[in-house]
Protein backbone atom coordinates (compact mmCIF):
# COMPACT_ATOMS: atom_id res chain seq x y z
CA UNK A 1 0.00 0.00 0.00
CA UNK A 2 1.14 3.57 -0.69
CA UNK A 3 0.80 6.30 1.92
CA UNK A 4 0.90 9.24 -0.46
CA UNK A 5 -1.81 11.72 0.60
CA UNK A 6 -3.06 14.74 -1.31
CA UNK A 7 -4.17 17.69 0.84
CA UNK A 8 -3.71 20.70 -1.46
CA UNK A 9 -3.72 21.00 -5.25
CA UNK A 10 -3.11 23.70 -7.84
CA UNK A 11 -5.28 23.42 -10.97
CA UNK A 12 -4.65 25.77 -13.90
CA UNK A 13 -5.34 24.38 -17.36
CA UNK A 14 -5.82 25.61 -20.91
CA UNK A 15 -7.41 22.37 -22.10
CA UNK A 16 -10.29 21.90 -19.66
CA UNK A 17 -11.26 18.44 -20.93
CA UNK A 18 -12.16 16.25 -17.93
CA UNK A 19 -11.31 18.93 -15.38
CA UNK A 20 -14.71 18.94 -13.66
CA UNK A 21 -14.83 15.17 -12.92
CA UNK A 22 -11.24 15.41 -11.67
CA UNK A 23 -12.06 18.39 -9.46
CA UNK A 24 -15.13 16.64 -8.02
CA UNK A 25 -12.98 13.60 -7.28
CA UNK A 26 -10.47 15.72 -5.40
CA UNK A 27 -13.21 17.58 -3.54
CA UNK A 28 -14.74 14.27 -2.44
CA UNK A 29 -11.36 13.34 -0.98
CA UNK A 30 -11.17 16.58 1.01
CA UNK A 31 -8.47 18.12 -1.19
CA UNK A 32 -8.20 21.92 -1.00
CA UNK A 33 -8.16 23.23 -4.59
CA UNK A 34 -6.54 26.49 -5.71
CA UNK A 35 -7.03 27.77 -9.24
CA UNK A 36 -6.65 30.69 -11.65
CA UNK A 37 -8.59 32.62 -14.28
CA UNK A 38 -10.90 30.66 -16.53
CA UNK A 39 -10.15 27.39 -14.75
CA UNK A 40 -11.29 28.88 -11.44
CA UNK A 41 -14.50 30.19 -13.05
CA UNK A 42 -15.35 26.85 -14.64
CA UNK A 43 -14.79 24.89 -11.41
CA UNK A 44 -16.64 27.47 -9.32
CA UNK A 45 -19.66 27.56 -11.65
CA UNK A 46 -19.90 23.77 -11.36
CA UNK A 47 -20.49 24.17 -7.62
CA UNK A 48 -17.13 22.71 -6.60
CA UNK A 49 -15.20 24.22 -3.70
CA UNK A 50 -12.23 26.12 -5.09
CA UNK A 51 -10.12 29.08 -3.98
CA UNK A 52 -8.29 31.69 -6.03
CA UNK A 53 -4.53 31.63 -6.19
CA UNK A 54 -4.67 35.30 -5.21
CA UNK A 55 -5.71 34.29 -1.70
CA UNK A 56 -2.28 32.75 -1.28
CA UNK A 57 -0.18 35.30 -3.13
CA UNK A 58 -2.10 38.36 -1.92
CA UNK A 59 -1.34 39.72 -5.36
CA UNK A 60 -3.79 40.06 -8.28
CA UNK A 61 -3.37 38.61 -11.75
CA UNK A 62 -1.75 41.32 -13.88
CA UNK A 63 -0.55 41.95 -17.42
CA UNK A 64 -3.55 40.20 -18.91
CA UNK A 65 -2.78 36.99 -17.06
CA UNK A 66 0.94 36.92 -17.86
CA UNK A 67 1.64 37.03 -14.12
CA UNK A 68 -0.56 35.03 -11.76
CA UNK A 69 1.30 32.03 -10.32
CA UNK A 70 4.91 33.25 -10.27
CA UNK A 71 5.11 33.77 -6.51
CA UNK A 72 6.99 32.14 -3.56
CA UNK A 73 3.68 31.16 -1.94
CA UNK A 74 3.03 28.93 -4.95
CA UNK A 75 6.51 27.74 -5.88
CA UNK A 76 7.62 27.36 -2.28
CA UNK A 77 4.63 25.06 -1.73
CA UNK A 78 5.37 23.06 -4.90
CA UNK A 79 9.15 22.74 -4.46
CA UNK A 80 9.27 22.05 -0.73
CA UNK A 81 10.81 18.64 0.02
CA UNK A 82 8.99 17.79 3.24
CA UNK A 83 11.56 15.08 3.96
CA UNK A 84 14.10 17.85 4.53
CA UNK A 85 13.96 19.54 8.00
CA UNK A 86 15.48 22.73 6.56
CA UNK A 87 12.65 22.98 4.02
CA UNK A 88 10.09 22.45 6.77
CA UNK A 89 11.69 25.24 8.79
CA UNK A 90 11.56 27.57 5.77
CA UNK A 91 7.87 26.80 5.22
CA UNK A 92 7.07 27.55 8.83
CA UNK A 93 9.05 30.80 8.88
CA UNK A 94 7.30 32.05 5.72
CA UNK A 95 3.83 30.64 6.50
CA UNK A 96 3.85 28.68 3.23
CA UNK A 97 2.04 25.36 3.07
CA UNK A 98 3.13 22.55 0.75
CA UNK A 99 1.19 21.30 -2.26
CA UNK A 100 0.95 17.62 -3.09
CA UNK A 101 -0.60 17.96 -6.53
CA UNK A 102 -0.26 20.16 -9.62
CA UNK A 103 -2.71 19.87 -12.53
CA UNK A 104 -1.50 22.11 -15.36
CA UNK A 105 -1.50 21.88 -19.13
CA UNK A 106 0.06 24.49 -21.37
CA UNK A 107 -1.06 27.16 -23.77
CA UNK A 108 -1.40 25.63 -27.28
CA UNK A 109 1.75 27.15 -28.71
CA UNK A 110 2.26 24.44 -31.34
CA UNK A 111 -1.26 24.70 -32.73
CA UNK A 112 -1.01 28.49 -32.86
CA UNK A 113 2.46 28.44 -34.39
CA UNK A 114 1.39 26.06 -37.18
CA UNK A 115 -1.84 27.91 -37.85
CA UNK A 116 -1.87 29.82 -41.13
CA UNK A 117 -3.98 32.72 -39.82
CA UNK A 118 -1.97 33.75 -36.72
CA UNK A 119 0.44 36.69 -36.68
CA UNK A 120 3.70 36.79 -34.67
CA UNK A 121 2.16 38.72 -31.77
CA UNK A 122 -0.60 36.13 -31.39
CA UNK A 123 1.96 33.34 -31.47
CA UNK A 124 4.09 35.02 -28.79
CA UNK A 125 1.08 35.26 -26.47
CA UNK A 126 0.80 31.47 -26.62
CA UNK A 127 4.24 31.05 -25.04
CA UNK A 128 3.36 29.73 -21.59
CA UNK A 129 5.66 30.86 -18.77
CA UNK A 130 3.99 30.03 -15.47
CA UNK A 131 2.62 26.68 -16.64
CA UNK A 132 5.95 25.11 -17.64
CA UNK A 133 7.53 26.53 -14.50
CA UNK A 134 4.93 24.90 -12.24
CA UNK A 135 4.98 21.47 -13.86
CA UNK A 136 8.78 21.44 -13.99
CA UNK A 137 8.91 22.39 -10.32
CA UNK A 138 6.41 19.68 -9.42
CA UNK A 139 8.36 17.14 -11.48
CA UNK A 140 11.61 18.03 -9.76
CA UNK A 141 9.84 17.37 -6.46
CA UNK A 142 8.12 14.14 -7.58
CA UNK A 143 8.87 12.50 -4.22
CA UNK A 144 6.36 14.91 -2.67
CA UNK A 145 4.16 16.12 -5.53
CA UNK A 146 2.17 14.42 -8.29
CA UNK A 147 1.84 16.32 -11.57
CA UNK A 148 -0.86 15.77 -14.21
CA UNK A 149 0.05 17.64 -17.39
CA UNK A 150 -2.37 16.08 -19.88
CA UNK A 151 -6.10 15.22 -19.66
CA UNK A 152 -5.34 11.71 -20.92
CA UNK A 153 -3.67 11.02 -17.55
CA UNK A 154 -6.79 11.65 -15.46
CA UNK A 155 -8.38 8.21 -15.80
CA UNK A 156 -5.30 6.31 -14.66
CA UNK A 157 -4.87 8.74 -11.77
CA UNK A 158 -8.47 8.10 -10.70
CA UNK A 159 -7.96 4.32 -10.82
CA UNK A 160 -4.72 4.52 -8.86
CA UNK A 161 -6.21 6.89 -6.30
CA UNK A 162 -9.06 4.46 -5.66
CA UNK A 163 -6.54 1.64 -5.16
CA UNK A 164 -4.19 3.80 -3.10
CA UNK A 165 -1.43 3.25 -5.67
CA UNK A 166 0.03 6.73 -6.15
CA UNK A 167 3.50 5.23 -6.01
CA UNK A 168 6.86 6.95 -6.29
CA UNK A 169 7.45 5.14 -9.60
CA UNK A 170 4.15 6.41 -10.96
CA UNK A 171 4.91 10.00 -9.91
CA UNK A 172 8.38 9.71 -11.45
CA UNK A 173 6.89 8.52 -14.77
CA UNK A 174 4.56 11.53 -14.82
CA UNK A 175 7.55 13.77 -14.16
CA UNK A 176 9.39 12.23 -17.10
CA UNK A 177 6.44 13.04 -19.36
CA UNK A 178 6.61 16.66 -18.24
CA UNK A 179 10.25 17.08 -19.18
CA UNK A 180 9.78 15.35 -22.54
CA UNK A 181 6.85 17.63 -23.35
CA UNK A 182 8.48 20.84 -22.18
CA UNK A 183 11.58 19.96 -24.22
CA UNK A 184 9.39 19.72 -27.32
CA UNK A 185 7.52 22.88 -26.32
CA UNK A 186 10.74 24.85 -25.96
CA UNK A 187 12.20 23.47 -29.20
CA UNK A 188 9.20 24.73 -31.18
CA UNK A 189 9.47 28.14 -29.52
CA UNK A 190 13.16 28.24 -30.43
CA UNK A 191 12.26 27.32 -34.01
CA UNK A 192 9.70 30.15 -34.08
CA UNK A 193 12.23 32.72 -32.94
CA UNK A 194 14.95 31.40 -35.23
CA UNK A 195 12.70 31.06 -38.26
CA UNK A 196 10.97 28.10 -39.87
CA UNK A 197 13.74 27.39 -42.38
CA UNK A 198 15.25 24.02 -41.34
CA UNK A 199 18.93 24.33 -40.58
CA UNK A 200 20.34 20.88 -39.72
CA UNK A 201 23.84 22.26 -40.29
CA UNK A 202 23.42 24.70 -37.39
CA UNK A 203 25.37 24.04 -34.16
CA UNK A 204 22.46 22.25 -32.50
CA UNK A 205 19.57 20.12 -33.81
CA UNK A 206 16.26 19.96 -31.97
CA UNK A 207 13.80 17.40 -33.32
CA UNK A 208 10.85 15.70 -31.70
CA UNK A 209 8.77 12.79 -32.99
CA UNK A 210 5.87 10.78 -31.59
CA UNK A 211 5.37 7.10 -32.37
CA UNK A 212 2.42 6.42 -34.62
CA UNK A 213 2.67 2.67 -34.19
CA UNK A 214 5.15 -0.15 -34.10
CA UNK A 215 5.84 -2.28 -37.17
CA UNK A 216 5.94 -6.08 -37.29
CA UNK A 217 9.71 -5.88 -37.77
CA UNK A 218 12.37 -3.94 -39.65
CA UNK A 219 14.43 -5.00 -42.64
CA UNK A 220 14.65 -8.49 -41.09
CA UNK A 221 12.44 -10.35 -38.58
CA UNK A 222 14.94 -9.95 -35.72
CA UNK A 223 14.90 -6.13 -35.97
CA UNK A 224 12.34 -4.11 -33.99
CA UNK A 225 10.83 -1.17 -35.92
CA UNK A 226 8.32 1.66 -35.57
CA UNK A 227 7.11 4.70 -37.51
CA UNK A 228 7.09 8.18 -36.00
CA UNK A 229 5.35 11.43 -36.88
CA UNK A 230 6.50 14.97 -36.15
CA UNK A 231 5.23 15.83 -32.67
CA UNK A 232 2.56 18.50 -32.75
CA UNK A 233 1.23 17.30 -36.11
CA UNK A 234 -1.34 14.64 -35.13
CA UNK A 235 -2.77 14.42 -38.66
CA UNK A 236 0.58 13.58 -40.26
CA UNK A 237 0.23 10.71 -42.72
CA UNK A 238 2.84 10.03 -45.38
CA UNK A 239 0.63 7.62 -47.31
CA UNK A 240 -3.12 7.15 -46.95
CA UNK A 241 -3.79 3.41 -47.09
CA UNK A 242 -7.03 2.43 -48.84
CA UNK A 243 -6.71 -1.33 -48.51
CA UNK A 244 -4.26 -4.16 -47.88
CA UNK A 245 -2.28 -5.65 -45.03
CA UNK A 246 0.01 -3.74 -42.71
CA UNK A 247 2.72 -1.72 -44.42
CA UNK A 248 6.14 -3.11 -43.55
CA UNK A 249 9.38 -1.27 -42.87
CA UNK A 250 10.73 -2.23 -46.30
CA UNK A 251 7.44 -1.21 -47.93
CA UNK A 252 7.67 2.27 -46.42
CA UNK A 253 11.22 2.72 -47.72
CA UNK A 254 10.31 1.48 -51.21
CA UNK A 255 7.11 3.53 -51.35
CA UNK A 256 9.11 6.64 -50.56
CA UNK A 257 11.48 5.78 -53.41
CA UNK A 258 8.50 5.32 -55.75
CA UNK A 259 7.03 8.66 -54.73
CA UNK A 260 10.31 10.51 -55.22
CA UNK A 261 10.79 9.02 -58.69
CA UNK A 262 7.27 9.49 -60.03
CA UNK A 263 7.12 13.05 -58.65
CA UNK A 264 9.87 14.02 -61.10
CA UNK A 265 7.56 13.40 -64.07
CA UNK A 266 4.79 15.71 -65.25
CA UNK A 267 1.25 14.36 -64.82
CA UNK A 268 0.40 15.39 -68.39
CA UNK A 269 2.14 12.26 -69.73
CA UNK A 270 1.15 8.89 -68.21
CA UNK A 271 4.19 7.44 -66.43
CA UNK A 272 4.85 4.34 -64.36
CA UNK A 273 7.78 3.15 -62.27
CA UNK A 274 8.37 -0.21 -60.62
CA UNK A 275 10.77 -0.33 -57.67
CA UNK A 276 12.58 -3.21 -56.01
CA UNK A 277 14.79 -2.52 -52.99
CA UNK A 278 14.62 1.27 -53.60
CA UNK A 279 15.98 0.93 -57.16
CA UNK A 280 13.76 1.32 -60.22
CA UNK A 281 13.72 -1.94 -62.15
CA UNK A 282 11.49 -0.52 -64.87
CA UNK A 283 10.05 2.79 -66.05
CA UNK A 284 7.74 3.60 -68.91
CA UNK A 285 5.64 6.35 -70.44
CA UNK A 286 2.79 5.97 -72.89
CA UNK A 287 -0.45 7.38 -74.25
CA UNK A 288 -2.23 5.60 -71.38
CA UNK A 289 -1.21 4.26 -68.00
CA UNK A 290 -1.71 0.73 -69.30
CA UNK A 291 0.91 1.42 -71.99
CA UNK A 292 3.25 3.01 -69.44
CA UNK A 293 2.84 0.08 -67.03
CA UNK A 294 3.43 -2.46 -69.81
CA UNK A 295 6.56 -0.64 -70.87
CA UNK A 296 7.88 -0.55 -67.26
CA UNK A 297 7.23 -4.29 -66.88
CA UNK A 298 8.97 -4.97 -70.21
CA UNK A 299 12.28 -3.62 -68.87
CA UNK A 300 12.58 -6.43 -66.34
CA UNK A 301 9.71 -8.93 -66.58
CA UNK A 302 11.25 -11.07 -63.83
CA UNK A 303 12.22 -8.54 -61.14
CA UNK A 304 8.96 -6.58 -61.23
CA UNK A 305 7.20 -9.53 -59.53
CA UNK A 306 6.56 -8.50 -55.91
CA UNK A 307 7.50 -4.90 -56.68
CA UNK A 308 6.16 -1.51 -55.65
CA UNK A 309 4.40 0.27 -58.52
CA UNK A 310 3.91 4.02 -58.77
CA UNK A 311 1.92 5.97 -61.35
CA UNK A 312 1.44 9.71 -61.82
CA UNK A 313 -2.27 9.57 -62.77
CA UNK A 314 -5.37 7.96 -61.22
CA UNK A 315 -5.60 4.18 -61.55
CA UNK A 316 -8.47 3.28 -63.88
CA UNK A 317 -10.25 0.03 -64.64
CA UNK A 318 -7.94 -1.01 -67.48
CA UNK A 319 -4.78 -0.54 -65.44
CA UNK A 320 -6.29 -2.30 -62.44
CA UNK A 321 -7.07 -5.34 -64.59
CA UNK A 322 -3.44 -5.51 -65.74
CA UNK A 323 -2.04 -5.05 -62.25
CA UNK A 324 -4.32 -7.74 -60.86
CA UNK A 325 -2.68 -10.35 -63.10
CA UNK A 326 0.44 -10.61 -60.98
CA UNK A 327 1.71 -10.32 -57.41
CA UNK A 328 2.56 -6.77 -56.35
CA UNK A 329 3.32 -5.52 -52.84
CA UNK A 330 2.02 -1.94 -53.09
CA UNK A 331 0.56 0.51 -55.58
CA UNK A 332 1.15 4.23 -55.10
CA UNK A 333 -1.18 6.49 -57.08
CA UNK A 334 -2.88 9.89 -56.70
CA UNK A 335 -6.30 8.17 -56.67
CA UNK A 336 -8.26 5.10 -57.81
CA UNK A 337 -11.51 4.86 -59.73
CA UNK A 338 -14.41 2.97 -58.11
CA UNK A 339 -14.13 0.22 -60.71
CA UNK A 340 -10.37 -0.05 -60.13
CA UNK A 341 -10.95 -0.42 -56.39
CA UNK A 342 -13.53 -3.12 -57.04
CA UNK A 343 -11.06 -5.09 -59.16
CA UNK A 344 -8.08 -4.65 -56.84
CA UNK A 345 -10.10 -5.39 -53.70
CA UNK A 346 -10.06 -9.06 -54.74
CA UNK A 347 -6.35 -9.06 -53.90
CA UNK A 348 -6.92 -8.38 -50.22
CA UNK A 349 -3.25 -8.21 -49.21
CA UNK A 350 -2.34 -5.72 -51.93
CA UNK A 351 -1.65 -2.35 -50.35
CA UNK A 352 -3.25 0.58 -52.18
CA UNK A 353 -1.70 3.88 -51.14
CA UNK A 354 -2.22 7.55 -51.90
CA UNK A 355 0.77 9.82 -51.18
CA UNK A 356 0.06 12.82 -48.95
CA UNK A 357 2.33 15.27 -50.70
CA UNK A 358 2.44 17.95 -48.00
CA UNK A 359 3.63 15.39 -45.44
CA UNK A 360 6.21 13.82 -47.75
CA UNK A 361 8.14 16.97 -48.54
CA UNK A 362 11.48 17.22 -46.76
CA UNK A 363 14.34 19.60 -47.39
CA UNK A 364 16.92 17.59 -45.45
CA UNK A 365 18.06 13.98 -45.16
CA UNK A 366 19.44 12.30 -42.05
CA UNK A 367 21.40 9.11 -41.45
CA UNK A 368 22.74 7.38 -38.39
CA UNK A 369 26.42 7.75 -37.75
CA UNK A 370 26.87 5.52 -34.71
CA UNK A 371 24.90 7.36 -32.05
CA UNK A 372 25.27 10.55 -34.02
CA UNK A 373 23.72 11.86 -37.22
CA UNK A 374 25.01 13.12 -40.51
CA UNK A 375 22.79 15.41 -42.56
CA UNK A 376 22.55 16.76 -46.06
CA UNK A 377 20.18 18.89 -48.09
CA UNK A 378 17.81 16.81 -50.21
CA UNK A 379 18.82 17.07 -53.87
CA UNK A 380 16.17 18.55 -56.10
CA UNK A 381 15.49 17.37 -59.62
CA UNK A 382 17.65 19.16 -62.18
CA UNK A 383 15.43 20.86 -64.75
CA UNK A 384 18.08 23.42 -65.76
CA UNK A 385 19.07 22.22 -69.21
CA UNK A 386 20.65 25.60 -69.90
CA UNK A 387 23.66 24.38 -67.91
CA UNK A 388 24.06 21.27 -70.10
CA UNK A 389 26.99 21.27 -72.53
CA UNK A 390 27.40 19.12 -75.61
CA UNK A 391 31.13 18.34 -75.53
CA UNK A 392 31.41 16.12 -78.63
CA UNK A 393 31.48 16.75 -82.35
CA UNK A 394 28.25 14.78 -82.74
CA UNK A 395 25.19 16.59 -81.42
CA UNK A 396 22.20 14.79 -79.84
CA UNK A 397 19.36 14.58 -82.40
CA UNK A 398 16.05 16.14 -81.38
CA UNK A 399 14.23 12.80 -81.52
CA UNK A 400 16.44 11.46 -78.72
CA UNK A 401 15.83 14.30 -76.26
CA UNK A 402 12.89 12.51 -74.60
CA UNK A 403 15.08 9.47 -74.01
CA UNK A 404 17.91 11.66 -72.67
CA UNK A 405 15.62 13.48 -70.23
CA UNK A 406 14.05 10.26 -68.94
CA UNK A 407 17.47 8.75 -68.31
CA UNK A 408 18.81 11.82 -66.51
CA UNK A 409 15.73 12.06 -64.25
CA UNK A 410 15.87 8.37 -63.38
CA UNK A 411 19.58 7.88 -62.83
CA UNK A 412 19.63 10.04 -59.70
CA UNK A 413 17.26 7.54 -58.06
CA UNK A 414 19.47 4.50 -58.78
CA UNK A 415 22.11 3.37 -56.29
CA UNK A 416 25.64 4.23 -57.42
CA UNK A 417 27.43 3.34 -59.48
CA UNK A 418 24.36 3.87 -61.67
CA UNK A 419 23.78 3.38 -65.39
CA UNK A 420 20.38 3.81 -67.04
CA UNK A 421 19.74 2.96 -70.69
CA UNK A 422 16.59 4.48 -72.22
CA UNK A 423 14.64 4.93 -75.39
CA UNK A 424 11.76 7.31 -76.04
CA UNK A 425 9.23 5.16 -74.15
CA UNK A 426 11.19 4.24 -71.02
CA UNK A 427 14.04 2.20 -69.63
CA UNK A 428 15.88 -0.44 -71.64
CA UNK A 429 18.32 -1.59 -68.98
CA UNK A 430 19.43 -0.53 -65.50
CA UNK A 431 22.70 -1.25 -63.70
CA UNK A 432 22.84 -0.35 -60.01
CA UNK A 433 25.08 -0.44 -56.98
CA UNK A 434 28.28 -1.79 -58.47
CA UNK A 435 31.81 -1.04 -57.36
CA UNK A 436 32.83 -0.03 -60.89
CA UNK A 437 30.87 1.94 -63.45
CA UNK A 438 31.76 -0.37 -66.31
CA UNK A 439 30.26 -3.29 -64.34
CA UNK A 440 27.00 -1.35 -64.01
CA UNK A 441 27.03 -0.80 -67.77
CA UNK A 442 27.58 -4.54 -68.36
CA UNK A 443 24.61 -5.32 -66.10
CA UNK A 444 22.33 -2.78 -67.84
CA UNK A 445 23.17 -4.23 -71.25
CA UNK A 446 22.71 -7.77 -69.95
CA UNK A 447 19.32 -6.94 -68.41
CA UNK A 448 18.18 -5.46 -71.72
CA UNK A 449 19.24 -8.58 -73.61
CA UNK A 450 17.45 -10.81 -71.08
CA UNK A 451 14.27 -8.78 -71.57
CA UNK A 452 14.52 -8.93 -75.36
CA UNK A 453 15.06 -5.18 -75.67
CA UNK A 454 17.55 -3.64 -78.05
CA UNK A 455 20.10 -1.18 -76.71
CA UNK A 456 20.91 -0.12 -80.26
CA UNK A 457 20.03 3.57 -80.59
CA UNK A 458 19.36 3.96 -76.88
CA UNK A 459 20.86 6.69 -74.68
CA UNK A 460 23.00 6.17 -71.60
CA UNK A 461 22.73 8.18 -68.37
CA UNK A 462 25.43 7.99 -65.71
CA UNK A 463 25.09 9.49 -62.21
CA UNK A 464 28.79 10.46 -62.03
CA UNK A 465 31.70 10.94 -64.41
CA UNK A 466 33.47 8.14 -66.28
CA UNK A 467 36.98 7.69 -64.90
CA UNK A 468 38.21 6.08 -68.16
CA UNK A 469 37.07 5.54 -71.74
CA UNK A 470 36.23 1.85 -71.30
CA UNK A 471 32.50 2.51 -70.75
CA UNK A 472 32.28 4.70 -73.86
CA UNK A 473 34.00 2.00 -75.90
CA UNK A 474 31.61 -0.67 -74.62
CA UNK A 475 28.58 1.55 -75.25
CA UNK A 476 29.67 2.07 -78.84
CA UNK A 477 30.12 -1.68 -79.40
CA UNK A 478 26.43 -2.17 -78.53
CA UNK A 479 25.12 0.68 -80.68
CA UNK A 480 24.28 3.12 -77.88
CA UNK A 481 23.75 6.52 -79.49
CA UNK A 482 25.15 8.78 -76.80
CA UNK A 483 25.77 9.61 -73.18
CA UNK A 484 24.57 12.13 -70.60
CA UNK A 485 26.76 12.45 -67.51
CA UNK A 486 27.98 15.11 -65.03
CA UNK A 487 31.56 15.37 -66.33
CA UNK A 488 34.41 16.46 -64.09
CA UNK A 489 36.92 13.61 -64.41
CA UNK A 490 40.62 14.28 -64.94
CA UNK A 491 40.18 11.91 -67.89
CA UNK A 492 37.22 13.78 -69.44
CA UNK A 493 39.30 14.52 -72.55
CA UNK A 494 39.99 10.80 -73.01
CA UNK A 495 36.27 9.95 -72.76
CA UNK A 496 35.31 12.78 -75.14
CA UNK A 497 37.87 11.58 -77.66
CA UNK A 498 36.43 8.05 -77.42
CA UNK A 499 32.92 9.34 -78.16
CA UNK A 500 34.22 11.36 -81.09
CA UNK A 501 35.98 8.30 -82.49
CA UNK A 502 32.72 6.33 -82.30
CA UNK A 503 30.46 9.12 -83.58
CA UNK A 504 28.57 9.27 -80.29
CA UNK A 505 27.25 12.43 -78.65
CA UNK A 506 27.98 13.27 -75.03
CA UNK A 507 26.34 15.85 -72.76
CA UNK A 508 27.92 17.20 -69.59
CA UNK A 509 25.29 18.38 -67.08
CA UNK A 510 27.80 19.78 -64.59
CA UNK A 511 25.86 18.20 -61.72
CA UNK A 512 26.64 14.89 -60.02
CA UNK A 513 23.59 12.89 -58.87
CA UNK A 514 25.36 10.18 -56.89
CA UNK A 515 23.15 8.10 -54.57
CA UNK A 516 25.31 6.34 -52.00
Amino acid sequence: MNEFKIHRAVISVWDKTGILPLSRLLESRGVEIFSTGGTFTKIKEAGINVRKIEELTQFPEILGGRVKTLHPAIFGGILADVRNPLHIADLESTSVQPFQMVVVNLYPFSETYHSADKNPDQIVEMIDVGGPSMIRAASKNYHNVIVLSNPNQYDEFHERLEKNEITTEYRRSLAAEVFKNTARYDSEIAEFFHGKTPLPTSPRLMMDFTQLHSLRYGENPDQAAAIYAPTGNPNWEAFHQIQGKEISYNNYIDCMAVYQIISDFEISTPACVIVKHTNPCGFGIGHTLVEAYGRAVQTDPVSYYGGIVGVNQPVDESLAEEMAKTFLECIVAPSYSEKALEILSKKKNLRLLVPVQTDLKCEWEFRNFGRGLITQAAQVSDENEVAWRVVTETKPPAQLMTSIRIGWKLVRHVKSNAIVLCNESGTVGIGAGQMSRVESLKISIGKAEEAGLSVNGSTLASDAFFPFRDSADMASQHGIAGIIQPGGSIHDREVIDACNEHGMFMIFTGKRVFKH
